[in-house]
């Protein structure tokens, strides 16, 4: 495996003098436009039909009222306009106010109208003045829409079920199918009682703040003893966001091995698989081994 690289920048002397120096607010002083604030947006498409906003920005506040409009690009969308989403309000005009600088386009998806594997594109036109118009920027911009499945630990761990975790530990290179046994604390925080030793059970705390990235938080904590290194720590790495994945009920775990106040042995990556007590039976032909969820793990990076 490569080794991690980290890059450092460093800007001229000069440079950071001339920053330095640099006190006041920099003040557009420029022509009127009005654009899209970006070229691409992703709508999360959630279950309770929550409006996305996209917003509308000008170079300039005035001190009158201003009116545009938008239209959906059909040849550019996949999107359906009354089945997938519509305008709020049924509504494509969007108004900047006197001493404003935004507007907003209201979009409100149907999450029941949306399949998982749908790629739906809802592509927009701003109608303006040609004057209003920034070359640079254009008056085009894109929605993708993705379906966001609501997060509840209770649906996500099957009642009683098993965990498989396919897994080569540090310090071995063979694959190993385990079952892990997994311990639900409270509505977001679980704990993997035998992922990597029965001494110290493995504390996960799932965050779904965000409905487009659903992630996991696994803060430092003993992992395993080693009978050459001693215990031997884990935690989750920035670098390499752990996530979960709600339909499928999957978890990647990327895991950094390392000892405190003495260094690393690399990120590891491990993915964990939610399956019913029937079907554990039947992958094992009818024998359950000890053990937990279907994991692989990875070194991402070597000492």
């Amino acid at each position: 495996m490569k080794k991690l690289l980290k890059v450092l920048w460093a800007l001229p002397l000069t440079a950071l003098l001339a920053v330095g120096c640099q006190s006041e607010d920099v003040v557009y002083n420029g022509g009127d436009y009005v654009m899209f604030s970006d070229s691409v947006y992703t709508m999360p498409v959630l279950e309770d039909d929550k409006v996305f906003e996209v917003p509308v920005s000008a170079t300039n506040a005035t001190d009158y009222d201003r009116n545009y409009a938008v239209e959906i690009i059909n040849e550019k969308s996949t999107a359906i306009r009354g089945y997938h989403f519509d305008f709020v309000d049924g509504t494509n005009n969007i108004t900047i106010k006197a001493g404003e600088r935004v507007g907003i386009v209201k979009l409100k998806p149907t999450y029941a109208n949306v399949a998982r594997e749908d790629s739906l594109v809802i592509s927009l036109r701003l109608l303006e003045p040609k004057d209003e118009e920034l070359d640079l920027y254009g008056n085009v911009t894109r929605v993708d829409m993705q379906k966001c499945y609501p997060f509840s630990m209770d649906n996500f761990m099957y009642p009683g079920a098993y965990t498989y975790m396919l897994a080569s530990f540090p310090f071995g290179d063979q694959l190993q199918q385990i079952r892990v046994d997994a311990e639900v604390v409270d509505d977001h925080t679980i704990k993997l009682k035998n992922a990597f030793s029965d001494l110290y059970p493995i504390r996960l705390i799932f965050d779904d703040s965000d409905p487009l990235n659903y992630v996991i938080n696994v803060p430092e904590q003993e992992a395993f003893k080693d009978s050459n290194y001693g215990t031997i720590y884990l935690r989750s790495v920035e670098m390499y966001p752990s996530y979960f994945n709600v339909p499928d009920r999957f978890f990647i775990l990327y895991l950094e091995m390392y000892i405190p106040q003495v260094g690393s042995f690399g990120v590891y990556q491990y993915i964990f698989k939610c399956i019913t007590k029937e079907e554990a039976w039947e992958m094992d032909n009818g024998e359950i081994n000890t053990g937990g969820s279907i994991l692989s793990l990875r070194a991402l990076s070597e000492n």
